[in-house]
């Protein structure tokens, strides 16, 4: 394996800089590395059905939004290893429910409900719901079979826009047909705009974010930066 290369930058005050080439390092080991840099990232708590009607929901920290127009949203799914041969890698319920019927719902994760969504990482039996695991209430949706999680401050039902296939992982693609938001972050209509949410306002309501491991954020200290070429 190649020795990482110390360089020195140019500049002032001068920092040393490790560089180190990404070929170098064993799978395992850039998924730490990245896991540990890319933060704070937010949290798809993701629920889908199986063809027998059990429900799952697990929380995905690889997610973001991938376009507002059309509205869609995306997270990357990683195998899960065998309990008893950590070599083998499965999918995951999450993965094998939405390639069997295109639907799931991404419910935001506020900080009330922290415990719970730690929770619902944990291995359980196929089949079993981690909604009952983590004693949290399903609430029907209107468009999509998945339920959504009672408590969020806002739920997007999304159907299946595209899968793609990078490495172990899937990175999954969902069109947002119905989205559900918690009256108390909802600010109504607000110039042009019909619907207008503040989940700042309260701290309860507010979002976590993943770090490393097992380290989670919580929204505190939040400052305004203006740009002078807007929007503002």
């Amino acid at each position: 394996m190649t020795s990482p290369q110390r360089e020195i930058e140019t500049g002032s005050p001068t920092r040393p800089v490790v560089s180190i080439e990404a070929s170098a390092m064993a799978p395992s080991e850039m998924y730490v590395f990245l896991r540990d840099s890319v933060m704070p990232r937010p949290i798809a708590w993701v629920s889908t059905v199986n063809g027998e009607g059990n429900t799952n929901l697990a929380p995905f920290s690889f997610f973001n939004v991938v376009s507002p127009y059309p509205p869609v949203l995306g997270f990357s799914c990683g195998p899960r290893s065998d309990n008893h041969n950590a070599a083998v890698r499965l999918p995951k319920d999450t993965l094998l429910n939405i390639r069997a019927n295109g639907e799931f719902v991404v419910n935001l994760a506020p900080e009330r409900l922290m415990d719970e969504m730690v929770m619902t990482s944990d291995t359980l039996p196929h089949g079993q719901s981690e909604f009952a695991h983590a004693g949290l209430v399903e609430i029907a949706s209107t468009a999509v079979r998945p339920p959504r999680v009672q408590g969020v401050p806002v739920a997007f039902e999304c159907r299946l826009y595209d899968m793609l296939e990078v490495g172990v992982n899937v990175w999954i693609m969902g069109t947002v047909v119905q989205i559900h938001v918690d009256a108390a972050v909802h600010l109504g209509a607000q110039g042009a705009h019909k619907h207008r949410i503040d989940l700042l306002a309260s701290t309860e309501d507010r979002p976590v974010g993943r770090l490393g491991r097992a380290n989670y954020v919580r929204l505190r200290e939040i400052e305004t930066r203006m740009r002078k070429d807007g929007p503002n």
